[in-house]
């Protein structure tokens, strides 16, 4: 199967709110797609696109039987056996069961200690890319598959990923060039806030605060403004800049778990 007919269109469900709220667990830091207040547009993986599944077996638990499938383990299983056995193989494969689970914010950290503990490990950047990418971080998506065709040129799924990372970020790019068509006197907060979303995706964090900003001055009670500063605070690792953002945003909205979630999880970072 080529390319071309390997690659299916990403689906897109548009919510009905002009943001979407998806809160994480408290026992976990959120992941990205959690952690930013967007106009809800969910990835599909394209078929053929998947992330490397390394060969070595799974033991779930001592005296249990090995499976060479971990697609057939559920997620607690994956986790009780990177948690008693956290080699490699094991982490891949907990990688592998957070995307195809839909989370695949929980296999960023995961795939990122990966790669800082063995930087030549091109199936970890090849899983970090299918995670970015699904998590809409487009620009990371594109390093991390270039660093895992740096290692192994010959890495189909590698060349597969970053095609497709490459055409979300362009198309993106795109969005933005209408975006900067529209008329001065039709840029509403809303407009604004998806402004913003986009030059997230490709990593222009620093716009992304500008028109997030922008909300803020058009709806000075916008609390997802606030909420995706913050996040841009975060993602540019400054965690003592996110945390105002993050608490003014409850301020102006009690109730926005996702917020104080945030926050949680920017003050355990700057400790």
């Amino acid at each position: 199967m080529d390319d071309e007919s390997q690659q299916s269109e990403a689906t897109q469900r548009v919510a009905d709110a002009a943001v979407a709220e998806a809160a994480a667990p408290e026992s976990r830091a959120p992941s990205r797609r959690q952690a930013v207040l967007i106009t809800a547009v969910i990835l599909a993986v394209p078929l053929g696109y998947l992330l490397l599944r390394p060969s070595d077996t799974v033991t779930v638990t001592a005296g249990a039987a090995q499976t060479s499938a971990p697609g057939s383990l559920n997620l607690a299983a994956l986790e009780a056996a990177a948690k008693s056995n956290p080699s490699a193989a094991n982490q891949l494969n907990l990688s592998m069961g957070y995307i195809n689970a839909g989370q695949a914010g929980q296999a960023i950290p995961l795939l990122e200690a990966l790669t800082a503990k063995d930087p030549g490990n091109a199936a970890a950047w090849n899983n970090l890319c299918v995670a970015n990418t699904m998590e809409q971080s487009y620009g990371e998506g594109i390093r991390d598959c270039d660093r895992a065709r740096a290692i192994q040129p010959d890495f189909p799924l590698a060349k597969n990923n970053l095609k497709w990372a490459t055409d979300e970020r362009d198309a993106t790019i795109r969005a933005i060039s209408v975006e900067e068509q529209t008329d001065t006197s039709k840029r509403d907060a809303p407009f604004y806030l998806t402004e913003g979303i986009n030059f997230l995706h490709i990593g222009n964090y620093d716009e992304a605060t500008h028109a997030w900003q922008r909300a803020l001055e058009m709806d000075p009670h916008s609390a997802a403004a606030a909420n995706n500063i913050g996040m841009a605070a975060m993602l540019k690792k400054q965690p003592a800049e996110a945390i105002p953002w993050f608490q003014r945003a409850i301020e102006l909205d009690p109730t926005m778990q996702l917020a104080k979630n945030n926050l949680a999880w920017a003050e355990s970072v700057k400790q």
